[in-house]
């Protein structure tokens, strides 16, 4: 999965947050920043606390939204 949101990630910069939301869903979760900035926090792999597996060290797609809730970042951590 990481594969293909890494090529595919372009597409999803400048979308709003209700298209990003139509689009992969209600966010696993969310932080407020400062200037009005938002950041959704979306799972690839299982967290430590899923019994599926023990990974300590899940990834992330994390979506940067702007003050005017348009996505300007997007990256897997």
């Amino acid at each position: 999965m990481k594969k293909s949101i890494d090529a595919q990630k372009t597409k999803l910069l400048g979308l709003s947050e209700v298209q990003v939301v139509d689009l992969l869903g209600n966010p696993d979760h969310n932080e407020l920043y400062k200037r009005n900035q938002k950041f959704y926090y979306y799972s690839i792999l299982p967290s430590a606390e899923c019994n599926l597996t023990k990974t300590n060290d899940p990834e992330e797609l994390v979506i940067r939204f702007n003050a005017i809730g348009l996505s300007s970042d997007v990256s897997v951590e």
